[in-house]
């Protein structure tokens, strides 16, 4: 049995999707183009299924419409993007449709023809330093096709194949990136696939008519035999695309089981012959099991959730927007009730398994913002805001598993607060783990694992993170050597007074210099900058007293200060300057917290300090950590 590319896109509203393996229901842009490319080839691209539905059933499943409007970058896009109708999710199937017909397989196929049919992308076009929160980052694309571009034309002005390509239409404020372009001796044209789509497929005569206007207002620098030798490839082009793409027949079933089957049936159709991810699967199971319950308050749709949750912490916890993602709220689901999202685990999940983490996530009473998820959500939230507040930022701390045992900590300890005490702890923690990580890869999903049951037989018993506890759970100290390598290769890549770590060796040393931050009550690590001793601006006077160069980004040129002292008071003062302003005890104390020789700050010693400071560092952390 086949269907026409035309007549899918054509009844589009009529084909809802069902919802289970947890995957994008859009191909990335690349994907979208070689899928259009590999049609006008000739290509096989795959058997859709549709499921036949009788009427009665409707109120009985979860199902989405069609996306059109597709944002196809990661990271939160400013409001202007949203209010312009682009989304990731799929809108769900409205109360009063009656659809006869589901795909269940090949979901993303349909919906990608879609897009590149009838529809654009959202894309972010800014890289590093350009905010995903401004618009001006943002761009509106459409998929084109290369008029001049067909394999029977190869000629030396044309590109000689056929090429699919998301271009920059009007939209966001940018100019257009369709229309006339010229790469050396090269011509193009591109044109949107959607220029032969007009509430449908537009008939023969139309295409021609489209092709020539295309020809006609292009701007070529060439003379009239050239332009129409390239009205002819265009036209090859535009006849192949209808025929190749938009009028070439699928390959599709259909199947007519009882609604009780389809779950089972989408999960062997989705997972058959490919290697989805731990989440997908889990997430699977829970779409198959979560919104069907036959009491109306336990019925739940975890597709959705976690998608509202996704958009709630990218908003609301910008600095992790990029690791914020469908696998971290799974991971901290399965955490919760003790399990992991490994192969093993999940073939042990049972629908014992799903009630319990069930009643996980209903925990505590509905609460005005969050609704019945308020503590489930909540606790993960403060998992942010402690690293967050700690200064720990994803170039550090980027191992999302140890968020999830953050939030298990959260959640099973009602008494504990983000506070002082706590953000404190996670960032020893933290620092620890980073001293240990060069040597033993603490940081890894097994670790996770491994704390995550700690935590979790010992539910109620802490009001402060155990840090030190689930260090010696594993059995992990380090080593004099250990510390030796992690002060070598301690080095600041930020900018002075930057309260964010940017090198992990550095969060580790300073982390564990803990007199630093913890002896006034009043402050946490968050309050602090990590300062340089002998400022990088006077690198030049440096240079000239020593005789050679000196790197003052060394961690024996680093502390961590006070955030009002290191802006407001100290600057880019010399030391001896600044502890003239200070009183003897706070000098006495700011040396020993972070661990000064018995070496003068004079600029012609710098060098001597910094080596002799390192040495020091490591002593201190020899004596303390190393058993």
């Amino acid at each position: 049995m086949t269907r026409a590319v035309k007549d899918y896109l054509s009844g589009i509203n009529d084909y809802i999707f069902l919802p289970g393996l947890q995957r994008e229901f859009v191909w990335s842009p690349p994907q979208i183009a070689n899928l259009f490319d590999s049609l006008i080839r000739g290509y096989p691209v795959g058997i859709l299924t549709e499921w036949n539905v009788r009427s009665s059933n409707v109120e009985n499943f979860n199902a989405y419409r069609f996306l059109g409007q597709y944002i196809a970058s990661k990271g939160h896009p400013p409001y202007e993007v949203s209010d312009a109708g682009f989304t990731r999710h799929n809108d769900p199937m409205p109360e009063s449709a009656s659809p006869e017909v589901l795909v269940i397989d090949g979901q993303q196929r349909l919906n990608s023809l879609y897009i590149g049919v009838c529809g654009s992308i959202a894309q972010y076009r800014g890289g590093r330093g350009y905010p995903r929160d401004e618009l001006e980052n943002w761009e509106r694309k459409k998929l084109c096709i290369d008029l001049f571009g067909h394999p029977d034309f190869n000629e030396d002005n044309t590109r000689g194949d056929y090429k699919f390509e998301f271009r920059r239409v009007e939209g966001f404020g940018k100019e257009l990136t369709t229309g006339y372009e010229q790469d050396g001796e090269e011509h193009h044209l591109w044109m949107p696939v959607g220029a032969l789509w007009d509430d449908g497929l537009v008939n023969q005569g139309q295409a021609r008519d489209t092709v020539g206007e295309y020809i006609e207002t292009a701007p070529m620098p060439v003379d009239e035999s050239t332009r129409l030798e390239l009205r002819e490839i265009a036209s090859t082009v535009v006849r192949d695309l209808r025929s190749g793409v938009l009028t070439t027949n699928l390959k599709n079933d259909s199947v007519d089981h009882p609604q009780t089957d389809i779950p089972e049936i989408f999960q062997r159709l989705n997972m058959e012959g490919s290697d989805p991810k731990p989440y997908q699967i889990f997430m699977s199971r829970l779409m198959s099991y979560w919104p069907y319950a036959e009491e109306e308050e336990l019925q739940i749709n975890p597709r959705e959730q976690v998608e509202k949750w996704i958009d709630e912490f990218c908003r609301e916890f910008p600095e992790y927007e990029q690791h914020i993602s469908r696998d971290l709220f799974m991971r901290y689901s399965s955490y919760l009730i003790k399990r992991d999202l490994a192969g093993d685990d999940l073939r042990r999940f049972s629908d014992d398994d799903m009630d319990l983490l069930r009643e996980k996530w209903l925990n505590g009473s509905p609460a005005p913002t969050y609704g019945r998820f308020e503590w489930f959500r909540s606790r993960l939230a403060d998992a942010f805001k402690t690293i967050i507040d700690a200064g720990l930022r994803p170039k550090v701390m980027s191992n999302m598993p140890i968020v999830a045992v953050l939030g298990v900590f959260y959640y099973y300890n009602s008494d504990a607060e983000v506070d002082t005490e706590n953000k404190n702890a996670v960032f020893r923690f933290i620092a620890q783990c980073l001293l240990l990580h060069e040597s033993y890869s603490v940081f890894t999903i097994g670790s996770a694992r491994s704390w995550m049951r700690y935590l979790h037989d010992r539910q109620g018993e802490y009001e402060v993170f155990p840090g030190d506890e689930l260090l010696a759970h594993e059995n992990l100290n380090p080593s004099r050597e250990d510390i030796r390598l992690v002060v070598e290769n301690a080095h600041y890549t930020g900018e002075p007074g930057q309260p964010v770590f940017t090198n992990k060796n550095v969060a580790a040393i300073l982390g564990l210099l803990d007199d630093a931050y913890t002896t006034h009550s009043t402050r946490d690590i968050g309050d602090y900058d990590v300062d340089h001793i002998f400022p990088r601006d006077k690198s030049n006077e440096v240079e000239e007293a020593v005789g050679e160069e000196v790197d003052l980004d060394r961690i024996g040129n680093l502390q961590l200060l006070y955030r009002p002292l290191n802006r407001e008071e100290k600057q880019e003062m010399w030391p001896t300057e600044w502890f003239g302003t200070v009183s003897d005890a706070e000098e006495e104390e700011l040396k020993r917290v972070n661990q000064y020789p018995e070496v003068s700050l004079e600029p012609h010693t710098v060098k001597e300090f910094i080596k002799t400071r390192e040495e020091q560092l490591i002593d201190h952390l020899d004596e303390r950590y190393v058993k």
